[in-house]
């Protein structure tokens, strides 16, 4: 009995592990945008919490205002930012960092 006890305890913790560090999910993402267009990236995290932005094009990190870290308000956390009038089209990486509640990996399109 103690075994199974253990055992199952065991898997329990495995199984609430991630639930316990939390994750962030993507909602939405504007794609395709286009030059001197707005952008939005809206995610779903656990409340409270503070998640940065980093956009990523062909030329390094983006640094248009508005990819300043945020603090989740019931869950949601966002993003509007400017596509900038020369940027080269394509397919640009998109990373949210959470802390503990977790990273999202994501793309945009600019056409």
């Amino acid at each position: 009995m103690r075994r199974r006890f253990a055992t199952l305890a065991a898997v329990g913790a495995l199984v609430a592990a991630p639930t316990a560090l939390g994750s962030v999910h993507l909602v939405t993402v504007t794609s395709p945008a286009r030059p001197g267009t707005a952008a939005r990236l809206v995610a779903r995290v656990s409340p409270g919490a503070t998640c940065s932005i980093v956009v990523n094009y062909k030329s390094g990190p983006s640094h248009a205002q508005g990819l300043t870290p945020e603090r989740s308000v019931g869950g949601i956390v966002s993003w509007s930012w400017i596509v900038g009038t020369r940027t080269t089209p394509g397919r640009w990486g998109i990373v949210v960092s959470c802390g503990t509640a977790g990273t999202l990996s994501t793309s945009f399109a600019v056409a």
